[in-house]
């Protein structure tokens, strides 16, 4: 039973990193209910995003939405992050930190749904991107739950990406960061492969659902994904799902 919960998270994950993020938060404690200490839980739970990017990517690819060449820097930038953030990664229960993330997770959203003016053709230098999305993969690398928030308006904000173009790049960036997490946790043992290949079935359903639905519902889609998904994200890193025994 613990196995098919797991696959059916996976989907929904799947479904909910590929439009906005956060699914990490829904499968972690599904993993730690299976019997697997956090610090494993958060190192399979990186089999599944492997999968799910690769999915995501070929398919946003396929409808001809990720262009790779304009982001060669930053993804460079975001893996060796990624790389420094998965050596250093450790298991995090602080409550206070929960609840500071839930409040980054809040300024995410009203940044995102904010009407985006039109801005003068003006680049940052491409250090100052590097710097940024450095630290952006070194957050991917370390917890990975709730980085696809950040991406998104990170490359919404300082790329000037729309919310299609930015999930497309999105899942690119963390597919390709992610192979070398997944090396990482996998040289230290911290990856439990039989749980991790269930999930990552699950998530990639899910994201094949999740590009279909951005392809066809276009930003709308994305956006209320989004809503829904920081809202719960947040109530759940402030404890009001706790009252509700969720």
């Amino acid at each position: 039973m613990i196995f098919i919960l797991i696959f059916v998270v996976g989907i929904i994950a799947g479904f909910i990193n590929t439009l906005a993020g956060g699914g990490s938060t829904l499968v972690l404690p599904v993993l730690i209910l299976a019997g697997l200490p956090s610090p494993i839980a958060n190192a399979t739970n990186r089999v599944a995003i492997l999968l799910q990017n690769a999915t995501a990517t070929k398919n946003f690819h396929k409808h001809n939405v990720l262009k790779i060449k304009p982001i060669i820097h930053i993804t460079i930038a975001a893996i060796l992050g990624a790389i420094a953030g998965s050596f250093f990664a450790i298991s995090l229960d602080s409550a206070l930190f929960d609840k500071l993330l839930g409040i980054i997770f809040i300024f995410i959203l009203l940044m995102l749904l904010h009407p985006k003016q039109k801005r003068k053709s003006r680049s940052l230098p491409k250090w100052i991107e590097f710097i940024i999305f450095f630290m952006v993969g070194f957050y991917g690398g370390f917890i990975q739950a709730g980085v696809g928030f950040i991406f998104l308006t990170t490359l919404n904000i300082v790329e000037d990406y729309d919310l299609i173009h930015a999930n497309a790049v999105k899942v690119f960036i963390i597919l390709c960061y992610t192979i070398f997490s997944v090396v990482i946790f996998a040289i230290s043992g911290k990856i439990f492969w039989m749980h991790g290949l269930i999930l990552a079935c699950g998530n990639s359903i899910g994201a094949y659902i999740g590009v279909k639905a951005a392809i066809t519902g276009g930003e709308k889609i994305v956006k209320v994904v989004l809503t829904i998904a920081i809202l719960i994200t947040c109530l759940k890193l402030f404890g009001v799902l706790k009252l509700f025994e969720l």
